[in-house]
């Protein structure tokens, strides 16, 4: 397994700044930990470099409309700059069934003139990605008392504390990480890089996006679906 050293320094020999057998200096170990981690952070807001989708349970409370995401929060995940699904289910029926929730735009979310509505359970949710937590709101607000509510988002590659750090990732990210680090870090070394490491850097991150794709169902218009004709009823 690669060490975050390992892939820097191979993404040092692509620029051409540090030879076969030399050893990383600890300047340039920290500016490219640096670097490595300022890569990471951009992938992090690219759905597509996002591998897994990771499911995070909270338990609602009776009158609470707005929830935090983000670590220390009511979700309690690192915060995603994306939600793919949100649902919830009653923890005293059997067998648990999760209910899907609708999502609302920002558009949709102002056009709500009572948010304080209430109901026995949420139909939508409306989710915000403010700083340094993210806020999930749920509406109506909920009466209830056993309901638990389910957070589908995706689950970025976190930052890496040190150069000595091991790197399990999925398979083809190990090259694009190499050859695209190569890029960050050689305008820091007034290296032009190669016609050749472009194209291979493109190609590498192109590979992994396509290995990310998730399926997905044919969604309708809620508007549609309530109000108009819709093709599964007739």
């Amino acid at each position: 397994m690669a060490s975050v050293s390992d892939l820097v320094s191979a993404a040092l020999r692509e620029i051409g700044v540090q030879g076969a057998g030399e050893t990383l200096g600890a300047e340039d170990g920290d500016d490219a930990l640096d670097a490595f981690n300022r890569m990471v952070d951009q992938w992090a807001a690219e759905r597509l470099m996002i591998y897994e989708s990771a499911r995070t349970t909270k338990a609602l409370v009776s009158g609470t409309r707005d929830y935090t995401v983000g670590v220390g929060g009511d979700f309690n995940v690192a915060r995603p700059v994306y939600v793919d699904h949100v649902t919830y289910y009653d923890s005293t029926t059997t067998p648990l069934t999760e209910i899907d929730l609708t999502p609302l735009t920002d558009d949709a979310w102002e056009a709500i003139p009572q948010k304080a509505t209430t109901s026995p359970s949420p139909a939508f949710y409306y989710y915000q990605p403010t700083m340094p937590t993210a806020t999930l709101s749920l509406w109506p607000v909920l009466t209830g008392a056993t309901l638990v509510g389910v957070l589908y988002a995706p689950k970025q590659i976190s930052e890496f504390a040190a150069l000595a750090t091991a790197v399990s990732l999925p398979p083809g990210y190990r090259r694009t990480i190499v050859k695209n680090l190569a890029l960050e870090l050689a305008p820091s070394y007034r290296r032009t890089p190669a016609p050749e490491l472009l194209t291979a850097a493109a190609d590498a991150k192109a590979v992994v996006k396509r290995q990310n794709v998730r399926m997905t169902d044919l969604g309708f218009d809620y508007g549609v679906g309530r109000f108009g004709y819709d093709i599964r009823t007739g």
